[in-house]
């Protein structure tokens, strides 16, 4: 990469976690700041805070990178993660940050990850630049994940938006009886909304990446909602939600328990999550229906189902 031309004479360098949160004190989301990835620590060799900086020592962007091994990854414990920017800046600057990266990662002998965030996270351009300037200098991509977000904006008209062959089901669910409660944060109200999602998990054979512990711990710096939704006295289904951004929200895990499909309980709770937050968030990101790419085609359905909207979240390797 570094034998093509270069558009600006930029380095990178790596600063202290303090220095780095001077510079990006307001990141476009959650996991991209000083304090999530300073608590996840513990699940990397080390963190690489990294900025660039221009011919004059000015900086212009900012990276998060962990070490694992041979490999340094962003993230390194979160769905995405990406480049900050101290302004807007302009395409030469991050093809050529793309250089410097390249070149940052063969000085150390490691390979560089990147998960870019979906589009719906991009402020000034930061996301869909620095796509193209990988693309640019070649970066391979590894995956495209198929990411889905409903926007808040189209809740007023709900029923409008669904599949003419889903209202009837949605209107089943919305008389099956459902009782739907937005609990508080503390342990005993996160406990209960994580079992409920631990049984869906273990009913489908998915994995929950995230213990009862990650999450508590986790909710003392990110903004966190849970929900659950009952049946005769029976907690059926439950949200664990993330405050990623001031404009969104996005649903970590969801899922209902075994043995009330029949009343179609995740188009009500889909409905109730976006009742609640619209007015209060543009975008509920509800995450990815695929792995490594290869998409899940019935969750694909469902999003889709309930008039979510597609979005790609692609990953890299320099």
């Amino acid at each position: 990469m570094r034998g093509k031309a270069s558009f600006v004479d930029m380095n990178i360098r790596r600063i202290t976690p303090q220095d780095y949160l001077q510079l990006f004190g307001e990141p476009s989301h959650i996991y991209n700041s000083v304090a999530f990835n300073e608590l996840n620590r513990h699940k990397c060799d080390d963190i690489h805070h990294l900025i660039s900086e221009d011919e004059h020592g000015k900086p212009r962007l900012g990276l998060i990178l962990g070490e694992r091994g041979d490999v340094l990854a962003s993230p390194f414990s979160a769905p995405f993660g990406g480049v900050e920017q101290i302004k807007q800046q302009r395409v030469r600057q991050y093809i050529d940050f793309v250089d410097s990266l390249s070149a940052y990662g063969k000085t150390l002998g490691k390979e560089i990850r990147l998960t870019l965030p979906p589009h719906i996270y991009d402020r000034d351009g930061n996301v869909e630049k620095l796509l193209c300037a990988l693309l640019t200098r070649g970066a391979r991509r590894v995956a495209t994940e198929y990411n889905y977000h409903y926007p808040t904006e189209r809740f007023q008209s709900y029923v409008e938006f669904l599949p003419r062959d889903e209202r009837t089901k949605f209107r089943k669910a919305c008389k099956a009886g459902f009782g739907f409660e937005v609990l508080g944060n503390s342990a005993d109200d996160i406990a209960r909304a994580y079992g409920v999602i631990k049984k869906n998990r273990e009913s489908h054979g998915y994995p929950l990446r995230m213990s009862l512990d990650d999450v508590l711990v986790t909710t003392e710096v990110v903004g966190a909602t849970f929900m659950v939704m009952s049946y005769e006295g029976e907690d059926v289904a439950a949200v664990q939600a993330f405050d990623v951004s001031p404009e969104i929200v996005q649903v970590i895990y969801w899922g209902d328990v075994p043995g009330y499909s029949a009343l179609r309980p995740m188009r009500f709770l889909a409905y109730k999550v976006f009742e609640y937050f619209a007015g209060k968030k543009t975008i509920v990101d509800v995450g990815p229906s695929s792995s490594d790419g290869i998409p899940s085609l019935g969750l694909c359905d469902f999003k889709e189902e309930v008039g979510c909207v597609l979005t790609p979240k692609s990953s890299f390797v320099l």
